[in-house]
């Protein structure tokens, strides 16, 4: 009887055995896939890690087909993945099809409200909405037909250049986002690409990654409303737009309506691995684990070094500088209404002015031409800027100028005036010798030029009687000119200067040709 009693506890023992070690094998498994989603979610998502959060969140789902999870578990994988997808990489599509899974494992599941964004909140209604309907509907969440978008797709394009996609919106649907989703030769999942403005549509380039490897890559577009709701659609996940990459294609280069064609990606380069420079044959050297050859490394730029060259920049110079005027026949030169706007005086010998009154019509005329007058001696500053251009200014004091009228007015001795030139020639003042320039001045001078006349007047007595006068002519007091010179340095900082200038005295005209001789001091 003891013996018949041990022995039917021992067949119960066993039974419980088999029925609670599964059981406990997936409560394991379980914690297991709760670590990975905490550490996806908190360590990697909150750190912006996407890809790796992605990785570990499938690779939950891998152990949990082997092991057998519990739905709720499921659904907290497939929850948080979707999450990922939609706040962390903008893959809304990837995201609703995870939200999906997850309804499928647990209805009652929803998205963890710690990492609930508008995003995610969007995707999964529309999951949920889609769920509802039995899949993914061909209508949208706000229960319109999905339109289909129009398109040309290209069917064929060579290796290493990116595929052009271009789509409009038909006529009274309103589009606010497109995104392409596509898998090239070498991708194991769809990626995802928002298409931006173009012309009347919506146009993108899939990228260099996606068209390296010979093969077919498929694509399809859906466009979203305002409240990212599917409005249209061009192809499908079940039946994409495939197109065709070869090594070569012959006929018209792929492009968006209105460009060109894209771009070659560039190509990558094979080579020998290596660690350091002695595992690489010849002259090549390892740069980034690769054997490369040394030509083809960027160079550094040699480091600019600082201008050291030594140039005087402040220069004073003192110069002289004649007045030759440039005058036209006066007539009636010297009759007091002549001489009533005391730009013109006519003067004895001796500086002592006439006040007659010539007779008309005799003589009384001053013959133009180039008249030697004023003089001038200048003091003068220029500042090299750079190494061609000089800045500066003039003053002096002129004399030899027309004298005074009784009651008239004073010639004005003073000049003034601002200049700049434009040296010649590479790096004049770094050297001494010849160092030619052009200028251009502008200032406040007066210029007088002396002309000699003869005048017949009458005596009083019937008679008439010649008189040799000196007539001056004032002009000014304003100019501007330009011109050109030549300093001959002897040294880089002493230098004999050399220069023709021509002025236009206003508002009493007169043009004026200055030569002038000086000296010039650098600092």
């Amino acid at each position: 009887m003891a013996h018949s009693s041990s022995a039917a506890l021992a067949h119960a023992a066993l039974a419980a055995c088999l029925l609670f070690a599964p059981l406990a094998h997936a409560g394991k498994a379980d914690d297991q896939a709760k670590k990975a989603i905490r550490e996806a979610m908190e360590d990697d998502y909150l750190a912006t890690n996407m890809t790796t959060a992605v990785a570990k969140l499938r690779n939950a789902l891998t152990a949990c087909e082997k092991s057998g999870c519990s739905k709720e578990t499921l659904a907290s994988i497939y929850g948080a993945l979707g999450t990922v997808y939609s706040a962390g990489l903008s893959a809304h599509e990837d995201a609703v099809a995870a939200f999906k899974k997850m309804l499928e494992a647990d209805p009652k599941a929803k998205p963890q409200a710690a990492y609930l964004t508008t995003d995610v909140q969007k995707d999964f209604d529309r999951a949920k909405a889609e769920t509802k309907g039995g899949g993914e509907s061909s209508t949208p969440a706000s229960g319109g037909s999905v339109a289909v978008l129009e398109e040309k797709p290209w069917t064929e394009q060579a290796t290493f250049h990116p595929i052009p996609v271009f789509v409009e919106a038909p006529d009274g649907v309103k589009v606010a986002r497109v995104v392409v989703r596509y898998k090239g030769p070498a991708d194991a999942e769809w990626r995802e690409l928002a298409l931006g403005k173009h012309k009347s549509g919506f146009g993108g380039l899939i990228p260099c990654a996606a068209v390296e490897k010979a093969g077919t890559l498929s694509y399809y577009v859906t466009a979203f409303d305002s409240n990212l709701d599917r409005v249209a659609s061009a192809g499908s996940g079940d039946e994409p737009r495939k197109v065709k990459l070869k090594s070569a294609i012959s006929g018209r280069q792929p492009s968006l309506p209105g460009s060109v064609p894209p771009e070659a990606c560039p190509r990558p380069v094979q080579g020998l691995s290596c660690e350091t420079n002695d595992d690489c044959p010849g002259a090549k050297v390892c740069v980034n684990l690769s054997c490369t050859d040394e030509g083809s490394l960027e160079k550094p730029k040699p480091e600019e070094k600082p201008d050291t060259t030594p140039r005087k920049r402040n220069w004073l110079s003192l110069a002289f500088s004649p007045d030759l005027t440039v005058m036209s026949n006066l007539s009636d030169a010297c009759s007091p209404k002549a001489q009533q706007d005391e730009t013109l005086s006519c003067f004895f010998k001796g500086d002592v002015a006439y006040t007659g009154t010539p007779v008309q019509g005799n003589g009384n005329t001053a013959k133009g031409g180039v008249a030697l007058g004023s003089m001038r001696a200048l003091v003068g500053y220029d500042r090299l800027i750079g190494t061609q251009l000089t800045l500066g200014a003039r003053v002096g004091y002129a004399f030899a100028g027309s004298p005074k009228r009784p009651g008239g007015k004073d010639f004005m001795p003073f000049h003034a005036e601002a200049r700049g030139a434009y040296w010649l020639g590479s790096d004049p003042f770094s050297r001494a010798g010849v160092r030619p320039y052009v200028m251009a001045n502008a200032g406040m001078a007066e210029a007088t030029a002396k002309l000699s006349t003869e005048v017949v007047e009458d005596d009083g007595s019937g008679s008439f009687r010649k008189l040799t006068l000196d007539a001056y002519k004032t002009h000014g007091p304003y100019f501007a000119g330009a011109g050109v010179g030549v300093q001959y340095a002897v040294s880089p900082e002493a230098s004999m200067v050399i220069e023709v200038a021509g002025r236009a005295m206003f508002p009493t005209f007169a043009p004026v040709i200055a030569p002038s001789l000086g000296f010039a001091y650098g600092l």
